[in-house]
């Protein structure tokens, strides 16, 4: 194998393994209760990148049948990511949702430590959820804050024992199951 081609494999496979861990990387934002505009830029742009690359990438080699894949997998693949990113916010999130399931355990566990503490726990990690604030109003509620959505809102998960209160003017909340609601609260 000559060296030019040695080095173009070579380049190949960072391409794809840097590809790959982008991917992956995307699964916590994408799964989160919100996502700030800013960071939505950045991995919106990343994802358009290494999309390109691989696009360009594929197209360049002389193996017709990869470019017929390519013109059928990338589109689908794109739409995809687009309405994950476009979606992102919205409980009905497919990887929100998975994400908010298996960490429901620990979730209820930390809810009703806050509400039996009537204090405010320290920001921590509660299942898969990074969480940035805690709010607690025994006896029957603890917001957590999980982050940024849009450009100044706030995201994150409401746990309520009672029943759910009338609209608040600026908070949205949207039922997860049980007494868990999807907090988007705007500024």
């Amino acid at each position: 194998m000559s060296e030019p081609r040695r080095s173009r494999v070579s380049l190949r496979r960072v391409f794809t393994v840097a590809s790959v861990g982008w991917l992956l990387y995307l699964l916590e934002p994408l799964s989160s209760p919100g996502l700030s505009f800013p960071r939505f830029l950045l991995a919106f742009w990343i994802t358009v990148f290494f999309g390109a690359g691989a696009l360009v990438g594929v197209l360049g080699r002389t193996d017709e049948r990869w470019r017929v894949v390519v013109w059928l997998v990338h589109p689908l693949a794109a739409c995809a990511l687009t309405l994950l990113f476009l979606f992102s916010q919205s409980p009905a999130n497919p990887l929100f949702r998975a994400r908010f399931l298996v960490s429901r355990p620990a979730l209820d566990a930390a809810a009703t430590a806050a509400l039996d503490r009537g204090a405010p726990a320290a920001p921590a990690w509660i299942g898969l959820f990074r969480v940035r604030r805690i709010d607690a109003d025994p006896p029957r509620e603890v917001r957590y804050v999980a982050g940024g959505c849009g450009v100044v809102d706030e995201c994150g998960l409401v746990f309520m024992a009672a029943a759910r209160p009338a609209a608040r003017g600026k908070t949205r909340l949207k039922p997860l199951g049980g007494p868990w609601y999807h907090l988007y609260s705007m500024f």
